[in-house]
């Protein structure tokens, strides 16, 4: 069995050598295409984010308040609370600096 796998992974690569290969030269993008790319992406992640970070703040809040004052539940609500919010701001961090450098480059 070993010595047909071998067999047939030495005849794949031959093959995969062998055949010609075509080279496509186009040009490379431009810098403001690349900057159009990255702000219509970012307009699709960044919605996303922010609606994932509400939903965790949301249920933060649910385990507060089920908590039931165990410090173990109110410890883990606080640390989902508070990387939720620290996900928010990055997200406006983030977004901050993105502009920045898409109106830098002149997109």
């Amino acid at each position: 069995m070993k010595k047909i796998k071998t067999a047939l992974t030495s005849l794949s690569l031959a093959v995969m050598a062998l055949l010609p290969r075509k080279v496509l030269a186009a040009a490379p993008p431009r810098l403001e295409e690349i900057g159009g790319i990255v702000d219509s992406v970012s307009e699709l992640i960044l919605p996303i984010g922010g609606l994932i970070s509400l939903i965790m703040i949301v249920y933060g809040g649910y385990m507060w308040m089920l908590s039931s004052g165990d410090p173990g539940k109110l410890k883990q609500a606080q640390g989902t609370l508070t990387w939720a919010i620290v996900g928010l701001v990055f997200l406006f961090l983030f977004r901050a600096i993105l502009k920045g450098v898409l109106d830098f480059i002149g997109n």
